[in-house]
């Protein structure tokens, strides 16, 4: 087969076969795939009707009776087919991946609070496992032991002991074991995820694919006293639910190697596999490892398992839901929303969903037709509003407008920044039948990772702008009313007929207030332990030797340094110590910072409220980014990661970016769970290389023992196997 170059979907110059020319249809939206459900249909069968239909048939299948959620999942390193744009030939590229089920994305797991979801994992990948010589865990800090897996329930408020959440658990190749997780009846509706976390082992099998989304439904309504549920309010005036789209962001860094082991690229240095190789994520200091890796592979973020899908059958005027998770290991995903420039000659195909080429060869194309704010700041631009009713699953006190106008309330260029790790549920409208872009928005070069001067490529946002994926809007009604208004007011009258709603929180509908469906105490005014708790990000040699081995000092009187690696307060992870100790049903501060480059504070089991943010520059004193009621003091035209806190005082998360000369304060309540878990960075490669800790919630932290009879756990002996490990 020959072929010339793709380059611009609107000028195609090509001679090739009609298989070439039936991969340049635009690529369909897909939900997440969904396991076969056995026996009656729970009462969540019924929400299949409002989302995308999917064409992968994930291993395993999903039995609900009365409150138990039964799940057989099976862990697969299965052949799949990945739509690049970039591939010289027009293909798909052939991967072999492992996975939740053996998609590209794993199953949709739907619950309610209350279940008990019992997940049968049968890990059937190889025992053979190169990283894994002999079957013997790789040091501290080291990647290793791909092969062995667990899972994680992110953001989950749920027991981390036992076969619940429990991370500091391995289930080798070719065992089964089945977790137990218990979700109690007050837990928040919302929008969470899964995926592996043994350490040593995260970030490549995230990477690989081991991840999925985890939706709690809540149908409790507010009446006056309880938080309700979110879900309930959100529906048309005929009562019908708004339809919701999920948006799995994955960027899976698969690569093709030569004979000697090295990876395959085209002259511009991106990644290729050509016809005959298989794409895998095997390698993790060629394929995770660096900061800038993602943007020099050429690789494309996917949604649900696919690259630059186009979303059809959204009419004008059309509320809807659309539930982001990044479930990326290290690059930010800067989220916009405009509309298709349909007067540029270039738009033909693009029009239809369909563009060719590497990121860097799309990118003057795609600066044609959706137009941006970066790098020319003054170029006018339209953004369709997203409007933030959740952070990380959990709802706020008040809807959050994103990108309303050039200089939003959410800073700048208007931009949903989504770090890894973070989910938000967003309500919007499109106003006009057309064609939009859903882009990933170039950082600017201050905030590159690793920029110097003039900025590079890697870390906070790709180097070019990058389209995520088409939406063709068509039928319905224009609108010309403000979007926020529009919204808020659809929501009232949709709920003005509920019998059991509250005059005043229905009233509060139309200003976007949301607290009576806020599903967390507010902990302004908790009862907070004296002690306030720290997290120091750092990757480098530190100041002192916190263990062997240690560098000399080169001078007389110069100190010691530790060796180079990557730390939580100057202490890399260690499975066998704990380094918190903190009693249950109390409340912490905690202050959060990052040194030499940005991190991103992950705790399980217990979400925390942001209480504060300060910024100084080095050598002046930390000054709040809020005032008194929480409005943002950063001038709103402040391009990037300047604004990204502008949205969360006073919100709840589970995981947040913590900046470098920040200062993030965050208030955190331990919960009703006793139990070891951990906290670490987000950049999972991060995490692997040792930047986490553990931490021990005890029933009284002054009884002998903390009042569980034993100081802590040997994790080394959480290893489930069905024959000893040699």
């Amino acid at each position: 087969m020959t072929s010339l170059r793709i380059v611009l979907a609107g000028l195609l110059v090509c001679t090739t076969s009609q298989a070439v020319l039936a991969e340049l249809a635009a690529q369909p939206f897909l939900a997440p795939p969904r396991l076969v459900e056995k026996g009656a249909p729970g009462t969540l069968k019924a929400t299949e009707s409002t989302l995308a239909k999917t064409d992968c048939n994930p291993q395993g299948d999903i039995t609900r009776d009365g409150q138990t959620v039964e799940l057989n999942l099976q862990v697969q390193k299965r052949e799949n087919y990945i739509y690049n744009p970039g591939n010289p030939d027009g293909a798909k590229d052939k991967v072999k991946l492992r996975s939740y089920g053996g998609c590209l994305s794993g199953p949709l797991i739907d619950v309610q609070p209350g279940n008990t979801l019992r997940v049968h994992l049968d890990n059937q990948l190889d025992k053979n496992d190169p990283s894994c010589p002999g079957g013997s865990d790789p040091a501290n800090g080291e990647a290793g032991c791909f092969n062995t897996i667990n899972l994680h329930y992110h953001g989950m408020h749920v027991s981390p002991s036992g076969n619940s959440d429990n991370v500091l658990l391995n289930i080798a190749p070719q065992t089964k074991f089945e977790y137990e997780v218990n979700i109690p009846t007050d837990h928040p509706s919302g929008t969470f995820w899964y995926h592996a976390h043994r350490h040593g082992s995260t970030a490549l099998q995230v990477a690989s694919g081991a991840a999925g989304a985890l939706i709690v439904r809540g149908d409790r309504p507010y009446t006056g006293g309880k938080p309700g549920d979110i879900d309930t309010i959100l529906k048309d005036a005929s009562g019908k639910p708004f339809t919701e789209q999920v948006f799995l962001f994955q960027q899976i860094p698969y690569a093709c190697f030569d004979d000697k082991g090295n990876i395959i690229t085209q002259k511009d240095g991106t990644w290729t596999c050509p016809s005959g190789k298989t794409g895998v994520v095997e390698n993790f200091d060629a394929q995770l490892a660096s900061p800038t890796v993602w943007d020099e592979s050429g690789r494309f973020t996917s949604i649900n398992g696919v690259v630059q899908p186009t979303l059809q059958g959204i009419a004008a005027g059309e509320i809807q839901r659309w539930r982001f998770i990044h479930g990326g290991i290290h690059d930010t995903v800067n989220l916009q929303i405009v509309p298709m420039n349909t007067t540029s000659p270039k738009a033909s195909l693009a029009l239809k969903g369909v563009l060719s080429g590497t990121p860097k060869e799309q990118a003057a194309l795609i600066a044609d037709l959706c137009p941006v704010t970066v790098p020319d700041a003054s170029k006018p631009v339209e953004l369709v509003p997203q409007f933030e009713i959740a952070a990380d699953g959990l709802t706020r006190t008040a809807i959050r407008p994103i990108g309303v106008n050039k200089k939003s309330v959410s800073g700048g260029i208007g931009s949903n920044f989504l770090q890894p790790g973070y989910r938000s549920d967003v309500l919007l409208m499109f106003p006009r039948d057309g064609t939009y872009c859903v882009l990933n928005q170039a950082a600017t070069p201050a905030e590159r990772a690793n920029a110097g001067p003039d900025g590079g490529p890697g870390g906070q946002g790709p180097n070019e702008t990058q389209l995520l994926a088409t939406v063709i809007v068509s039928g319905g009604k224009v609108v010309t009313d403000d979007p926020q208004s529009y919204i808020q007011q659809a929501l009232y009258n949709a709920n003005k007929t509920a019998p059991s709603l509250p005059a005043e929180a229905l009233e509060g509908l139309r200003t976007g207030d949301l607290k009576p469906w806020r599903g967390m105490d507010d902990l302004k005014d908790a009862v907070v332990n004296n002690d306030i708790q720290k997290a120091d990000f750092f990757i480098g040699n530190p100041p002192f030797p916190p263990s062997p081995p240690a560098t000399p000092p080169k001078k007389p009187g110069e100190p010691w340094t530790g060796a180079f690696g990557f730390y939580i307060n100057y202490k890399s992870y260690d499975p066998d110590r704990i380094d918190f100790t903190r009693q249950v049903n109390t409340t912490d501060d905690w202050v959060l910072t990052s040194q030499g480059e940005p991190h991103i504070f992950h705790i399980h089991v217990n979400p925390f409220q942001v209480m504060d943010v300060l910024y100084a520059k080095p050598g002046e004193k930390p000054k709040s980014i809020f005032g008194p009621n929480g409005e943002c003091l950063v001038p709103a035209d402040e391009l990037g990661l300047q604004n990204q806190y502008c949205g969360m005082w006073h919100e709840f998360k589970d995981t947040i970016f913590v900046q470098n000369d920040y200062q993030v304060l965050v208030r955190t309540h331990y919960d009703r769970y006793i139990g070891e878990f951990v906290i670490h960075c987000h950049i999972l490669d991060h995490e692997d290389g040792g930047m986490m800790t553990n931490i021990q919630i005890v029933p009284d932290i002054n009884a002998s023992g903390g009042g569980i009879g034993m100081a802590g756990m040997k994790h080394t002996s959480h290893q489930h196997s069905d024959s000893k490990r040699h």
